[in-house]
């Protein structure tokens, strides 16, 4: 009697080799898609450097031709309401902008360390959607 021919022989032919070639292919195809299920962009090469040393600025400051023009306006603005003040009022006027600078500038921290947030929780998220072990 040959294997085959077995009880145990039929089952493997029958059930376990069916089984091991669908584990194979399913391996083979894992193996054939790409590994991550984005393309990563190319950072700035001088980055980190920038960040470190204090040099990096967030295209929030980089000065566009319409905040050039919107500063143009305001410089305007302050001239004009400068020359109708007294002396007292030129005073009031100057601790009315330093208040008001010093609070932008509070704004701004703060709306950039949300922003950094923000985009940490993204990564997080988007990295933690995938488990160990999970198909992508």
């Amino acid at each position: 009697m040959q294997f085959y021919e077995t009880k145990m022989g039929h089952a493997f032919f029958e059930h376990q080799v069916p089984q091991l070639i669908t584990a194979v292919e399913k391996l083979a195809a894992a193996l054939s898609r790409p590994s991550l299920p984005i393309t990563v962009p190319e950072a700035d090469p001088k980055f980190l450097h920038d960040l470190f040393f204090g040099s990096y600025e967030p295209e929030v400051y980089q000065v566009t031709p319409e905040i050039q023009q919107l500063g143009r306006a305001v410089s305007s603005a302050h001239v004009a309401l400068a020359e109708t003040l007294s002396e007292e009022g030129q005073k009031r006027l100057d601790a009315y902008e330093k208040a008001l600078s010093e609070r932008n500038a509070a704004v701004t921290e703060l709306a950039y360390e949300s922003g950094v947030r923000a985009a940490v929780q993204m990564i997080v998220a988007g990295l933690s959607r995938f488990a160990p072990g999970e198909e992508v």
